[in-house]
């Protein structure tokens, strides 16, 4: 019998007498991205956890956050205690003041449960055991492991690449995926708005090829993206990775440099991005 949200908050401390919200967080707004703030600035992501433009979490205890994903699912990030809200000078936002509570951190992104049909209500009540408890579908050895859902649909920051190449069993799809094609890529760097233009062939694909940014931390044996690195062993925290086509894996490797060569002239990485060649 599956377990259900209320069993595992409830053995980890959490009292279910409490008035308990849960928030999914979603934003289809081009310019919000709370998936990715959370992942890579954790601060901004609280801060837009925060900001309210009405009193949605008026007599809530607590929130019990997650990130919304595909066919309904949502991931755990954690917990929060609540205790009212700020307004700020000439700002018609709240500012709740949102407390992490201790005791969930080897949970966060790690739980997944079906939030049901109704995704578009964001925020619900907890409701007691019974049928309409919220159902744990699973619970993944690693935390963050994205669902893929399309070679063209995603953009890898590259701590999320490391995360996939790193740990058994987080990146397993990724890695059946990627490993069977061959493509052209792109790397943006989030710094200074530069691109580079890279291709993948061979038997590992665009799997193998990217794994070898993270064995390098980030340059992947490219002149250009080693200098930045020789800069700022940290730099590659800048690094966005996409796959702009793929390609069969029986392509040769010279038409597959044809193409990456294409793709180089027509986004002038030469002259204005990281290409040297």
């Amino acid at each position: 019998m599956p377990i259900t949200l209320n069993e595992l908050l409830a053995n980890r401390g959490l009292s279910l007498a409490a008035s308990i919200k849960l928030v999914r967080h979603k934003d289809q707004r081009q310019a919000f991205d709370p998936h990715g703030w959370y992942r890579r600035e954790k601060d901004r992501f609280l801060e837009y956890q925060s900001q309210q433009t009405s009193d949605i979490f008026r007599g809530c205890d607590y929130i019990v956050s997650f990130l919304g994903e595909e066919n309904g699912r949502a991931r755990f990030v954690g917990v929060f205690q609540v205790a009212g809200y700020d307004m700020r000078p000439n700002d018609p936002h709240l500012y709740y003041r949102l407390t992490e509570v201790v005791g969930f951190e080897d949970l966060s992104e790690r739980v997944i449960i079906n939030w049901g049909a109704a995704t578009i209500s964001w925020h619900q009540w907890l409701r007691p055991a019974g049928p309409d408890a919220k159902v744990v579908v699973e619970i993944q050895p690693q935390p963050f492991a994205r669902p893929f859902k399309d070679y063209l649909d995603f953009v890898l920051d590259f701590d999320e690449l490391k995360t996939l190449v790193k740990n058994t069993g987080a990146g397993d799809e990724w890695q059946r995926m990627l490993s069977a094609v061959a493509g052209i890529y792109l790397i943006l760097d989030t710094h200074t708005g530069q691109q580079y233009i890279g291709s993948a062939a061979g038997l590992g694909g665009i799997w193998q090829r990217w794994a070898s940014y993270v064995s390098t931390n980030g340059h992947g044996g490219n002149v250009r993206l080693e200098a930045l690195l020789a800069t700022d062993p940290q730099y590659a925290r800048h690094f966005r990775f996409t796959i702009l086509m793929t390609l069969p894996k029986t392509m040769t490797s010279k038409e597959v440099l044809a193409r990456e060569t294409l793709y180089k002239h027509k986004l002038g990485s030469r002259t204005f991005g990281l290409n040297l060649n």
